[in-house]
């Protein structure tokens, strides 16, 4: 009896008909694709073996030089080696980037049943990339992460690194309600916490439900009241679930955003301008100096990049000028201004540190680059664009 793989041979080196004036192009070409795998000894997989027989099955009458034997083969198939074995990778594991943060590592096969599934992990975790696309995957290695990663994966017989699971089963074990109230702000009585809070307000500063609401994502605790959507832009922005938020340009000016950090006590500030286009940075110079002085803020202030002396550049140069926007990085510093992706080296050795971050006509939402790095160490993060980026922050490993 003939195997069902030399009748493939002999069907797709059949010239009189071809197999492409037969059957459809799609088929045709996985059969040949077939027979490649055969010429080069590699034989095929028990899942080509199953595609063969259901495109043989399909097309058996269009085939009709073949119709007969195609019909005997499949009664009971048989091949003249055993099918090629593919090892199941399946596997989540912690590694080390290179500044020896961890991160979570699936690696998988890319086989047909996960792909949907880690679609889903990365639409439901944070700071998820693609190191080779459909096989390889780093997560944030966060609490939710995990839990997210763990309950998805494990009923697909993932084998899971045992410190994965060791936080896994810790996590699990805890009672949201007795987690919260260690983190209630009204039951923390630790020092240290008391003397960050103040040395952040100061002693004499009148500390309202924002301020409240707002320094929960920098010192992470909870509120006894939650956070709502808020109605001002203040509110709005103390009352962030994230690091994170977007503020539509179209609803909001630069000089509401900086009289609500204002109110917040959310200076000193970060300005980037997060652009590539020369006319966007001279338009946003001249809107982050109005909205300077409508806050009555004229002295301190320092922008660290410069343009080209070509007719935009020389505009934006002389407009830093005439303003005094030339202070030097230094403890008094109230706005510093730099160009996405080129943070100033001098930043790193300063021990100046932004209190928030401000980002104009965001695009790429400030996810990339030196600047966004130093940013990320900062709680409040604030996109001023016409619309949200969803894009995460990728976390690059060796």
């Amino acid at each position: 009896m003939t195997t069902v793989d030399n009748l493939l041979i002999k069907i797709v080196n059949f010239s009189s008909p071809s197999i492409e004036e037969k059957i459809p192009t799609r088929d045709s070409r996985v059969l040949r694709s077939l027979v490649s795998s055969l010429s080069n000894k590699l034989f095929v997989t028990e899942n080509q073996s199953k595609l063969l027989i259901k495109i043989l099955r399909e097309n058996c009458e269009k085939l009709s030089d073949f119709s007969e034997d195609i019909k005997t083969a499949l009664v009971n198939p048989t091949w003249s080696h055993p099918f090629r074995y593919i090892e199941q990778i399946k596997k989540v594991y912690i590694v080390k980037n290179h500044d020896g943060d961890s991160s979570i590592i699936l690696e998988t096969n890319y086989v047909s049943e996960t792909r949907k599934i880690l679609q889903d992990i990365e639409k439901k975790c944070e700071g998820v990339q693609t190191l080779l696309p459909g096989k390889k995957f780093v997560v944030d290695l966060t609490e939710k992460n995990i839990v997210t990663v763990v309950d998805t994966l494990l009923p697909l017989e993932f084998e899971i690194d045992e410190k994965i699971q060791d936080y896994y089963d810790t996590i699990k074990s805890w009672s949201k309600p007795d987690v919260q109230a260690q983190f209630l702000i009204s039951n923390i009585e630790h020092k240290n916490f008391q003397k960050h809070i103040t040395d952040d307000l100061g002693i004499e500063t009148s500390i309202n439900r924002n301020i409240i609401h707002d320094r929960s994502v920098r010192y992470q605790y909870f509120t006894e009241t939650e956070k709502t959507a808020g109605e001002t832009l203040t509110e709005v922005i103390a009352n962030r679930q994230k690091t994170r938020i977007y503020v539509d340009k179209k609803q909001h000016t630069v000089s509401d955003i900086m009289k609500s950090l204002i109110e917040l006590r959310r200076f000193p500030l970060l300005v980037v301008f997060d652009t590539f286009v020369n006319s966007k940075y001279l338009e946003n110079l001249q809107i982050l100096s109005a909205a300077l002085e409508d806050n009555g803020i004229t002295d301190k202030i320092g922008i660290y990049f410069r343009l080209p002396n070509d007719d935009i550049g020389l505009q934006f140069n002389q407009l830093i000028k005439d303003k005094n926007y030339n202070s030097n990085l230094d403890a008094d510093t109230k706005v510093a201004v730099v160009m996405s992706g080129k943070l100033p080296k001098f930043f790193l050795k300063n021990a100046w540190q932004p209190m928030s971050v401000l980002s104009l006509d965001t695009k790429m939402g400030l996810r990339h680059g030196k600047t966004s790095v130093y940013s990320n160490c900062c709680d409040c993060i604030v996109e001023w664009s016409d619309e949200p980026v969803t894009m995460e922050i990728k976390a690059v490993l060796k």
